[in-house]
């Protein structure tokens, strides 16, 4: 009895002896465990914010897209505009610009909303009177009235004058050395409305040398892999040697790549534009109506083409084929968005999303 007893103790000896060696193991891994967690931790956070970091370094949105809470919540402390977040937005996409770079201006215009103009004027952007001969600030009914006129003038000079970055921008917003500027703040426009875009996230379109994301997904890209060889521009024609405005972009692509409808639309002129119907030069070309957007868009010199006038095309059909017909020095597409069907051609790189940098 005693032999059996002694046995007992002697199990239960060995079984809190094993259950300690199991608690210390368990804390052990469990330990290691955590540390290991917080060393990945550690390490995706650095590589976050270096990445962070590098993307605003160039100015650009770290997404590429519009965060619309961070871009309200900027605005808190921004005066008179606190609360606009939204008309600073829409007017943007009506406008297809950059709600981001459209609020840099107006806050370095302006103070963050505190200046005398737009307080007491309603006047966001610096516009002057015409009526006065330029020389008083224009006065506007109300800020939104006001911000609405800004977003046209920053389309014209954007969209249709081709002065798409920041710099391009200060050199008529803010020219150096202009003879208003005896003092030499001119110099600091760029920088500002660099650093107050960084403020709302970062530029959210012609932020960078490669194609962005997004553009206003109006229209798709009409041809895949995309490269512009030529953008909209001044330029002198390869073919003329006359001095010109490009009034599309040129992507660079082989012979037969297919073309695609940038948008649903209807064909209003298919086949070799000649000389007097107003498609001279284009080669043989495609030309659509978009009833959505109440635009058109023309590809030029296809190999072929593969619509009919009349026929209804859907976004990424196949309507033709790339070559160099017409006025064209080799094989690529000609692409332009008019806001007229026979003109007012307007620049197609932020409304696609690609960047244009000649």
């Amino acid at each position: 009895m005693a032999s059996e007893g002694q046995d007992s103790r002697n199990k239960t000896s060995w079984g809190l002896l094993f259950l300690r060696i199991f608690s210390v193991k368990v804390i052990i891994i469990i330990f290691i465990v955590f540390i290991l967690i917080s060393l990945i931790g550690l390490l995706l956070a650095g590589r976050s914010a270096q990445q962070e970091t590098s993307n605003i370094g160039n100015g650009c949105s770290i997404t590429g897209k519009l965060d619309e809470n961070f871009f309200n919540a900027t605005l808190e402390n921004a005066g008179v505009f606190k609360g606009k977040g939204d008309k600073f937005i829409s007017i943007a996409k009506k406008q297809n610009i950059d709600p981001v770079l459209f609020a840099a201006i107006a806050m370095s215009e302006t103070g963050w909303g505190k200046s005398d103009a737009v307080v007491h004027k309603n006047n966001p952007g610096g516009l002057m009177d015409a009526s006065t001969g330029m020389s008083t600030v224009k006065q506007f009914a109300t800020l939104d009235e006001g911000l609405e006129a800004m977003g046209v003038t920053l389309h014209n000079r954007i969209i249709n004058d081709g002065l798409n970055t920041i710099e391009k921008l200060g050199a008529i917003y803010a020219p150096i050395g202009a003879s208003n500027d005896p003092t030499g703040l001119n110099q600091n426009w760029v920088p500002t409305v660099t650093s107050i875009s960084q403020k709302f996230g970062g530029l959210t379109m012609n932020c960078s040398n490669t194609a962005s994301s997004g553009g206003t997904g109006k229209y798709i890209i009409p041809v895949k892999n995309p490269v512009v060889s030529s953008g909209f521009s001044n330029r002198i024609n390869p073919v003329t040697g006359v001095q010109e405005r490009h009034k599309g972009l040129d992507f660079a692509q082989p012979a037969g790549t297919e073309i695609l409808a940038a948008d649903d639309g209807v064909v209003v002129f298919s086949g070799l534009g000649v000389s007097g119907s107003g498609y001279g030069g284009y080669g043989n070309v495609v030309h659509l109506e978009h009833n959505k957007n109440k635009e058109w868009t023309l590809y030029g010199h296809m190999l072929r083409t593969n619509v009919k006038v009349g026929q209804h095309v859907k976004q990424g059909d196949v309507i033709g084929y790339v070559g160099s017909t017409g006025q064209s020095t080799g094989n690529h597409l000609h692409f332009e968005i008019r806001k007229e069907k026979m003109g007012s051609q307007v620049d197609p790189a932020p409304i696609l999303g690609v960047i244009s940098t000649n």
